[in-house]
């Protein structure tokens, strides 16, 4: 047995031998002891202690059937008398005759609300001067043992608390691939956060972007894809290199954008600083600010350093100018957008968007190849993926790498018909000459084939396949 548990089941005996002491004490016929709970507006049974043969107590009972109701909130001990202050069909509990006369009401208080209230039940009043004597020793008690386990309990939680941060270390470690190091800091993150969730921001296609969600992340609050804006948390984050922590009030401060909804409760946006250079923001949040305890904002923080120091360890020294998390044209990594996807369809996130896993690529590749040479042909997937991006037409979703001259993206969008206004959007601008890096225009054609994700259904691949067999068809109908 647990040692929470052991703590419980000696707790629970005590209580039962001082009510059983309480009864013979004060000579009660019947004593009891009700925990009142008023998240499900119940008298819950705790134990009794009885001489009489014709009692049968109701282990659950609602406020509104129980003749404790009146009495919940009650702050002092009260005596009552049977056909006068509380009427026989009243106690429930006996069947048969009414051996009883006499009631004494014995609240316990705890933190300004009645936690519980023990009943002693009688044939004829109490002496005065003997209960009293026993009830303030049984009080004082109760008051003891409550506030041991309550003690215990917190310590339990405590080392509990602290054992599973430890596996949560371990779980991140530099033998892993960048994006699965991301991947377990994201999944270890949300067990902090009860009610909120964890999104990555990285950049890609020349901008910052929300690209990783945790799977049950509260409503569509950070959805991938969405833009930095300044004046956010994230941008603060970036600019200072250091944590940021906000509680939101009217719906500011915003984490990452104007975009974003259920800009509430608490925020802690953490950054990624890799050999020294900013790569990323972990935007950590919760509806409940005082879900940010000192204790967990070092276990939230001290993840990301993990992750970021289990990542550093395999890299050489980068470029100035290269991201972490792109290909050389500005497009996520597989392993990134893939880690999303999956997300996405094991998720049991509420939201009002859906995503569409497309891919992208070039109808008149051969073309470019004869006559373009390769630094050339780099510079006009590079322009392609900046142009790609779903931000530049108001949609939500950012663009990954699958292979050379075939991009993926990951669009979010509220129907069919918004998803389709992305795929006019995306080639209306196409139909017109790609002007690159160098100032020349090139007419470049592309072709799109898609699938909607519908989390529940299939896997990763099983989705990548249904978009790769969408743009085949549209190939083979284009000649």
């Amino acid at each position: 047995m647990k040692r929470e548990e052991k703590a419980l089941v000696e707790f629970k005996q005590i209580i039962d031998d001082l009510v059983h002491l309480l009864r013979e004490s004060t000579g009660s016929q019947t004593a009891c002891l009700y925990w009142v709970n008023r998240a499900r507006e119940q008298f819950v049974l705790e134990t009794n202690s009885t001489t009489l043969p014709n009692v049968m107590f109701s282990d659950r009972t609602g406020f509104d059937a129980h003749f404790l109701n009146s009495y919940r909130d009650l702050e002092s001990t009260v005596r009552l008398k049977v056909g006068f202050d509380i009427e026989e069909e009243e106690l429930t509990h006996y069947y048969d005759f009414m051996p009883v006369k006499h009631l004494m009401l014995i609240p316990f208080v705890n933190n300004g609300e009645t936690v519980a209230i023990t009943v002693l039940e009688t044939e004829t009043p109490l002496k005065s001067s003997a209960s009293e004597q026993a009830i303030s020793a049984y009080r004082s008690a109760i008051l003891n043992v409550l506030n041991t386990y309550l003690e215990l309990t917190d310590l339990y939680n405590s080392e509990k608390m602290w054992e599973q941060y430890e596996e949560s270390l371990s779980s991140i470690t530099p033998r892993q691939h960048k994006a699965e190091i991301l991947n377990n800091m994201v999944t270890e993150m949300q067990q902090l956060l009860p009610d909120g969730g964890v999104s990555v921001l990285l950049r890609g296609m020349e901008v910052w972007t929300t690209v990783l969600q945790s799977e049950r992340s509260a409503g569509s609050a950070l959805l991938p894809g969405l833009s930095l804006e300044e004046k956010s948390m994230a941008y603060d984050a970036l600019q200072k290199g250091e944590t940021q922590f906000s509680i939101h009030f009217n719906q500011n401060p915003k984490r990452v954008s104007t975009d974003e909804i259920n800009t509430d409760g608490a925020t802690l946006a953490i950054p990624m600083l890799v050999n020294g250079r900013r790569h990323g923001v972990v935007i950590a949040y919760d509806k409940n600010p005082l879900t940010f305890k000192e204790s967990t904002k070092h276990q939230l923080i001290n993840l990301v350093r993990m992750a970021v120091l289990a990542i550093q360890v395999n890299l050489g020294k980068l470029p100035v100018d290269q991201d972490l998390f792109t290909e050389n044209y500005g497009n996520f990594i597989p392993d990134i957008w893939e880690a999303a996807l999956n997300r996405e369809l094991a998720g049991d996130r509420k939201s009002d968007h859906s995503l569409w896993f497309g891919m992208i690529t070039l109808d008149n590749l051969q073309t470019l190849r004869s006559k373009y040479r390769l630094e050339e042909l780099n510079r006009i997937q590079r322009t392609m993926v900046k142009n790609l991006n779903p931000s530049l037409y108001d949609f939500r979703g950012y663009i990954g790498f699958n292979s050379d001259y075939v991009f993926t993206s990951m669009v979010y969008c509220k129907s069919e018909q918004e998803h389709q206004r992305w795929v006019d959007s995306i080639h209306e601008k196409f139909s017109n000459p790609l002007e690159l890096s160098d100032g020349k225009k090139i007419q470049v054609g592309i072709k799109y084939g898609s699938a909607k994700v519908l989390p529940g259904s299939g896997d990763v691949h099983s989705v990548i396949a249904k978009a790769k067999e969408e743009l085949k068809g549209v190939l083979n109908a284009t000649g």
